[in-house]
């Protein structure tokens, strides 16, 4: 008796552990790169490929924004609806082709398909840089996002289930827009205080709120130019805009609803002898600027920030030991 309630209790938990529901398998995507497909357009996903293996996640691509995540707070995405993971099967190797096709080719055939049907999307995100070590300098090339998906139960084709407590899809590399390059821009103001200046190239401005009495028309001695540090009333900001920005763009107020301001990186606060330092060199300026001879007309302004560095929302980058922000003359 005791040998037949044995075999019956082994039976039934051998049925139990395959009643179909949920099967071992794994995935393994990650020596693969991550791409995408309809950038900026509705549709958005990305996906990688493994030979005859896909893995795809449709989400909104506002959900890979270039902002760095609070460690231990990643972004979430509740799997479901138009939130979707996707794994395929083919019967052929797999391209990038393959996947983007609005009209989905002949070959290679999806051969098996899971849909998620639960689960969270896990996203952290880093900030990548380019660093010039003879410059000392910086800047933002892009932004990291890497995505764990957890607790995601699969609905596979056959009628069972696949569920994974967490599994890595790596990482989706997004691009930033590096600062433009100022140098050879003429250096503006709004009037003739000269408490604000900008530069404009494009979408971008380089703009210095300053004292204007650093601006003095009487030559600085040799070597021994007016110095100050960044603080609250000498700020320099980068100003990204949504399009073409101009000089009335610039000097109105209050500010104009368009172009939208999409970024604005400040400059942290400098401390003597060690950052954030601000340099004017004054010089005469003649009629005929070469000659120191012709009718003297106002005198030159240079200036040159030293050691800045920009940041925003949590992001940092660095102007370099010397930045030349620029020239300008103010008049006699």
């Amino acid at each position: 008796m005791k040998r037949f309630i044995g075999f019956l209790v082994l039976m039934l938990t051998l049925n139990a552990c395959d009643d179909g529901d949920f099967d071992i398998e794994t995935f393994n995507f990650s020596d693969v790169s991550t791409n995408q497909c309809n950038s900026g357009v509705s549709g958005f996903f990305i996906y990688k490929i493994n030979n005859v293996e896909v893995l795809l996640v449709q989400i909104p691509e506002s959900n890979f924004i270039n902002e760095i995540t609070t460690p231990g707070t990643p972004r979430t995405v509740n799997i479901g609806g138009a939130n979707k993971v996707i794994y395929r099967i083919y019967d052929g190797t797999v391209t990038t082709g393959d996947i983007c096709n609005t009209i989905p080719p002949a070959t290679p055939v999806v051969t098996e398909e899971w849909n998620a049907l639960a689960g969270t999307i896990e996203i952290v995100t880093t900030v990548n840089k380019t660093v010039d070590e003879t410059l000392n300098s910086s800047i933002v090339t892009g932004y990291t996002h890497n995505i764990i998906l957890r607790n995601v139960n699969f609905q596979k084709g056959n009628g069972k289930e696949q569920l994974f407590e967490s599994l890595t899809f790596g990482n989706y590399i997004t691009s930033a827009t590096p600062p433009a390059n100022f140098e050879g821009f003429a250096v503006k103001n709004c009037s003739n205080d000269y408490n604000f200046l900008y530069k404009i190239s494009g979408t971008q401005a380089l703009t210095f709120a300053v004292d204007a009495t650093l601006f003095q028309n009487e030559v600085t001695p040799v070597d021994s130019p007016r110095t100050a540090l960044i603080d609250d009333t000498n700020q320099v900001e980068l100003r990204y805009y949504s399009d073409n920005i101009n000089d009335s763009f610039a000097c109105t107020s209050p500010p104009l609803s368009y172009p939208v301001l999409d970024q604005k990186w400040v400059s942290e606060d400098g401390v003597t002898d060690v950052s954030g330092m601000i340099e004017v060199t004054t010089t005469e300026e003649y009629l005929i600027p070469t000659d120191n001879q012709s009718p003297l007309v106002g005198y030159r302004q240079k200036v040159t920030l030293k050691k800045v560095t920009m940041f925003r929302n949590g992001v940092t980058f660095k102007l370099g030991d010397v930045y030349e922000y620029g020239e300008f003359v103010t008049p006699l």
